[in-house]
């Protein structure tokens, strides 16, 4: 009798840290997440390939700090690598985070993966917050103009494939 109360208790407390650790993962963090790993199924164009993978955003941006805490992290041997959009790097980004409202900046090149926080303007990725939860909707024809092509693991989580 007293083992299974002991047990019960175990399972309850993990129960009540898998919550904790649900929580402690907070909205910006795991769309950082998100992008991190949109990275790492997508495919650039054969000369994008090479050396660090360019995370361009705005510092405003309220994903800034987030994207940054990942810098080193390798993306398929490429070091995850954030810079400023107005930087001039920024004409040479694999990948570029914009806000809802902001414009795609025009310096932008192909072979850029433009992801969108929030329904706004065209993205090949856009990150939408449904029922408490973040999911994303792909452009695959976006995606396609810049010479991007994602893999069919990360199209069949998307909400929406357009």
């Amino acid at each position: 009798m007293l083992r299974a109360l002991s047990f019960l208790a175990i399972v309850a407390g993990l129960g009540l840290a898998a919550g904790a650790c649900r929580a402690q993962v907070e909205g910006k963090d795991l769309k950082a997440a998100y992008i991190f790993n949109f990275a790492m199924f997508t495919t650039w164009p054969d000369a994008a390939g090479k050396g660090p993978l360019f995370v361009c955003a705005s510092p405003d941006n309220p994903l800034w700090s987030a994207l940054s805490a990942l810098n080193g992290k390798p993306i398929n041997g490429r070091p995850w690598t954030v810079t400023e959009l107005a930087h001039p790097k920024a004409a040479h980004c694999d990948i570029a985070v914009l806000a809802r409202s902001m414009e795609r900046p025009a310096l932008l090149s192909a072979g850029v993966l433009v992801v969108r926080d929030g329904a706004g303007g065209k993205a090949a990725i856009t990150l939408v917050e449904d029922d408490e939860h973040i999911r994303f909707d792909i452009d695959t024809q976006e995606a396609a103009k810049s010479g991007l092509r994602f893999s069919s693991h990360l199209l069949r989580l998307a909400r929406n494939v357009l």
